[in-house]
């Protein structure tokens, strides 16, 4: 939150904002902190969400079936998984480790780190952060992290706008996706497609798609011998 400037007050072309959402549990609006559009403000109602829309199971936080009044079969039932699961499934992902970086001493990953921060990356991807305290979870707090995103939201253009507002985020709007762990994509997930709805095939690519207020930054990267965009993406990679 204090990294907000809403109204580019600092004139450097990034007016990074904060998402509030509607809370299910606390019946009000909170600092919204996951998703494509920071638009769950925990973990937990984030999990009941997709268990939801995704998959069609139902919860205590979302009792209802999605299709219900459209048939019989749909009508309203006792939830499919109960609260302790939902608890323990958000704990799970809650406490899920980060993975360690790979060939961070590198001569190319170390220009590429040079050259991620002199193009304005870490103007919105930021480096660094550090955790505040968290009840009962110790592991979790006062921890220095390496997220490579400020958790804001940012006018990415009409190339990437899908039309939807989402609570307070506009059609064009997306938060900052953290990058630790990107290097790893094709591992865990099998394939290299990046960006809301995967249509950039690689790190070069989705560097492309960027627009409105990282408009300049890629316009640097497009710039840069070739050689230092390779050291980009060798960086980018390690994380």
């Amino acid at each position: 939150m204090a990294r907000e400037d809403a109204g580019d007050a600092d004139h450097d072309g990034i007016s990074g904002r904060a998402n509030y959402v509607w809370d299910v549990r606390a019946g009000a609006k909170r600092l919204g902190r996951f998703g494509w559009k920071a638009n769950a403000p925990d973990l937990l109602q984030q999990s009941a969400a997709a268990y939801n829309n995704d998959m069609g199971v139902t919860t205590p936080l979302f009792p209802a079936e999605t299709c219900e009044g459209d048939r019989p079969s749909c009508a309203s039932h006792a939830p499919d998984v109960d609260s302790l699961t939902l608890d323990e499934v958000a704990f799970y992902i809650r406490s899920l480790a980060v993975p360690a970086r790979r060939d961070w001493n590198l001569t190319s990953v170390k220009r590429g780190e040079k050259v991620f921060k002199s193009v304005g990356c870490a103007a919105c991807h930021l480096p660094e952060m550090r955790t505040g305290t968290v009840a009962g979870e110790p592991w979790r707090s006062g921890q220095t992290i390496h997220p490579y995103t400020d958790l804001l939201l940012h006018d990415m253009g009409p190339g990437l706008a899908d039309g939807r507002p989402d609570f307070d985020a506009g059609g064009s709007e997306w938060r900052t996706p953290p990058l630790w762990g990107i290097g790893l994509s094709l591992v865990v997930n099998g394939h290299t497609f990046f960006l809301h709805d995967g249509r950039a095939r690689n790190l070069t690519e989705a560097i492309l798609w960027h627009g409105g207020e990282a408009a300049s930054s890629r316009d640097a990267v497009k710039a840069l011998p070739a050689a230092d965009r390779q050291a980009l993406i060798d960086f980018l990679q390690s994380l």
